[in-house]
């Protein structure tokens, strides 16, 4: 799979080549937010990178709600606890097996 990756810097069009490619990936399963930008994994290791999108970015929370991902709103943009630059979100929305699946 080529790697899947938006280097433009805006994020509204971040976020519109995610739902664009999203289809591209298997069973979403994290989010990590850093200071570049925002990049999602999903179950076989895959990852999208999308630049430009990070915290204080008001379409962050639109891609956590399309991912599925758990997040409190009120802290969603706060700075990261600890040492590390990068916030992480796990996915908890849950599909069907074989959803993602063509017949």
């Amino acid at each position: 799979m080529p790697a899947l990756r938006y280097d433009g810097g805006d994020p509204a069009r971040a976020l519109a080549y995610f739902r664009e490619h999203r289809a591209d990936m298997r069973a979403l399963r994290r989010v990590f937010v850093g200071p570049e930008g925002t990049t999602v994994k999903d179950i076989n290791g895959e990852e999208m990178f999308l630049e430009g999108l990070t915290l204080g970015q008001p379409q962050l929370e639109s891609l956590l709600k399309l991912a599925g991902a758990s997040y409190n709103p009120s802290t969603l943009h706060d700075a990261p606890r600890g040492r590390s630059p990068v916030k992480e979100f796990e996915i908890v929305k849950q599909d069907p097996w074989g959803h993602d699946r063509v017949l």
